[in-house]
């Protein structure tokens, strides 16, 4: 999971800087007699604003490792109905903010996420988390945990160690 967030990041920062080092105007034309040295002058130019884009490529790249190496596992459930569905949420913070992955049986998401409350037809509260277009609610009751399909449906859930979350993932999404 966290290869995943730092190779986003760096390709992030990668068309960051690819952006800022390649920009710039186009070269006006010249008269045909300097045409020559108008060459010699583009590729000059052409060759500084490689060494300039590679320069803040690197220096993006070694920002986006720090900002990747402080993503931090928070917390994260699991559950299946038995009939293959598997649904989870697994939430994470760093710097930039606080993100999650949540399977919801039917679609997959991994971004910023909102968290609502929600009622239960017999009153109990809970939570329900929504990541793009992948929504699952959740709650506890003492050590017990349980996942809320978008249905409606209850799934007993067991919280899961970092380790655990990235496993399962895993095979999840093979």
């Amino acid at each position: 999971m966290k290869r995943k967030l730092m190779t986003l990041v760096l390709t992030l920062a990668l068309a960051t800087s690819m952006l800022y080092g390649c920009g710039g105007s186009e070269p006006a034309e010249s008269a045909p007699a300097a045409e020559e040295e108008t060459v010699e002058e583009e590729a000059v130019e052409e060759e500084a604003a490689e060494e300039e884009a590679a320069g803040e490529t690197e220096e993006a790249e070694s920002e986006g490792e720090s900002d990747a190496s402080d993503v931090s596992y928070v917390d994260g459930f699991y559950a299946n109905n038995g009939e293959g569905d598997d649904f989870m949420i697994f939430f994470y913070e760093s710097s930039a903010g606080d993100v999650a992955y949540v399977n919801d049986g039917k679609e997959e998401a991994f971004a910023e996420y909102t968290v609502e409350k929600a009622q239960l037809d017999d009153g109990t509260e809970y939570y329900v988390v929504k990541v793009g277009e992948a929504t699952l609610g959740y709650y506890e009751e003492g050590d017990d945990i349980y996942l809320i399909s978008e249905d409606g449906d209850i799934y007993a859930a067991g919280r899961l160690t970092e380790e655990e979350a990235e496993a399962l993932h895993s095979i999840v999404t093979e």
